[in-house]
């Protein structure tokens, strides 16, 4: 692990938070606001049918689901954020290599995201009344060896936007695609365990809301699951980032 490249990473996170932090906590408030709204929405309802579970369920998923945004966004977000403001050159120039440094960036990212995550889940169990029994430590290590699948998804549509600029719909359609991906079971083993982020959706579901025992053979399944996404990311952006080097396409916007 390059420690001086996480500590960077995890600096810049730092800075820009603090000066953009009208823009942080408009966010905050931004998700919090759209999950108060779904939950405020659907209570009746599932009150009435008796099924209080469901609501736990809910405020589960909506945690999963900013998550696996953040993560898939963070690096997405970086390459074309980078390329409008025109210096995405000057990071290809990095010693370590331009994927070593958004995967750093990626970490770093999803850690940040972790703390909010926390914040946001408190504030909205308080709010709502509704609280989740959450042991924190397997719920976060669950959510980080889940998340490179998102990483290396989000390295595919990177690519993307090196050859073609634009793909601010594609994203968008994949971060609505994420709401059906965390409801989604892929434990134990079967066709949905092979879609991104799906099985580490699923273990952190059982192991929270079903109070289910740990099993050894569903973490495997949740590493593999992350390591083919990953390495299959890493090696399409690789592809794409040969192109447009060749089309001389890196620079422009």
């Amino acid at each position: 692990m390059n420690t001086h490249l996480f500590v960077n990473e995890m600096k810049l996170q730092w800075y820009e938070m603090r000066q953009y932090w009208f823009e942080t906590l408009s966010g905050l408030f931004f998700i919090t606001g759209i999950f108060l709204g779904l939950f405020y929405g659907i209570k009746g309802f599932v009150l009435e049918q008796g099924d209080g579970q469901s609501l736990d369920g809910l405020l589960l998923g909506f945690l999963l689901w900013t998550f696996a945004s953040g993560a898939y966004g963070s690096v997405t977000k970086s390459v074309i954020e980078d390329t409008q403001k025109g210096y995405i050159e000057q990071l290809f120039l990095c010693p370590n290599g331009f994927i070593s440094l958004i995967l750093y960036r990626s970490l770093s990212e999803s850690l940040v995201g972790l703390v909010l995550l926390t914040v946001i889940a408190y504030v909205v169990m308080a709010i709502t009344g509704n609280w989740l029994d959450i042991n924190f430590a397997y719920f976060y290590g669950i959510l980080l060896l889940s998340a490179p699948s998102l990483v290396g998804f989000g390295l595919i549509i990177s690519g993307l936007a090196l050859l073609f600029k634009r793909v601010e719909t594609v994203g968008a359609l994949l971060t609505l695609a994420l709401m059906g991906l965390v409801a989604l079971d892929g434990l134990p083993l079967n066709v949905f365990t092979f879609l991104p982020f799906v099985p580490g959706a699923s273990l952190a579901r059982d192991i929270v809301l079903d109070q289910s025992l740990f099993r050894f053979d569903h973490l495997l399944i949740v590493i593999a699951n992350s390591l083919v996404y990953l390495v299959g990311g890493i090696v399409v952006f690789r592809m794409f980032e040969k192109q447009a080097k060749k089309r001389n396409l890196i620079g422009q916007y």
